[in-house]
């Protein structure tokens, strides 16, 4: 898509946004515009272009800039949606107070979202942990090699007699206690 289409898709996904914010049916706007409610169609469908004249002309009747209806905003650092637009006008409208309530709630939940982040990454971490154990836990129990002693020595702090040996003998050699 060049840069032409892509203004041309602005305007017309722009337009239906703002005649519909302005409360204005298709027929009632292109009324207002001494048109017929096809071209309005036409427009918003990005089927037709308006010239320069008809796009200050609907600025005009829809009280935005042709920034606005472009979509773009050159000076700004961060470019705000529409409904955005409409919060940060209620948002000027408030008293003192008011704007303060807001602030503080929008304090609240960014630190509330910011939490939930940070436990939705230790869930992934402890899930990776979970993983790696489960792994592991598979291994061994395939495995269990680990239960054969690699070598037994006598103790030399007592006599072993004859019969100590068999003691010990039958208790290596129950598999039952291995299991």
């Amino acid at each position: 898509m060049n840069d032409k289409d892509s203004i041309k898709k602005n305007i017309s996904k722009n337009l239906v946004m703002y005649r519909t914010a302005a409360g204005l049916s298709q027929k009632e706007f292109a009324e207002k515009l001494g048109v017929g409610p096809s071209r309005v169609s036409n427009w918003e469908s990005g089927t037709n272009s308006m010239d320069i004249n008809m796009l200050l002309q609907i600025c005009n009747l829809l009280n935005v800039s042709i920034n606005d209806m472009y979509g773009i905003y050159p000076d700004a650092k961060i470019i705000l949606s529409y409904s955005e637009q409409i919060h940060i006008e209620k948002y000027r409208s408030l008293d003192p107070h008011g704007q303060q309530t807001v602030n503080i709630v929008l304090d609240r939940e960014l630190d509330r979202t910011g939490q939930l982040l940070e436990a939705q990454n230790r869930i992934t971490e402890l899930e990776g942990q979970a993983s790696k154990l489960t792994e592991l836990q598979s291994k061994i129990q395939k495995d269990k090699s680990y239960l054969r002693p690699v070598a037994a020595h006598e103790r030399t702090d007592i006599e072993v007699t004859d019969e100590m040996r068999k003691a010990d003998d039958d208790l290596m050699n129950d598999e039952d206690l291995w299991k």
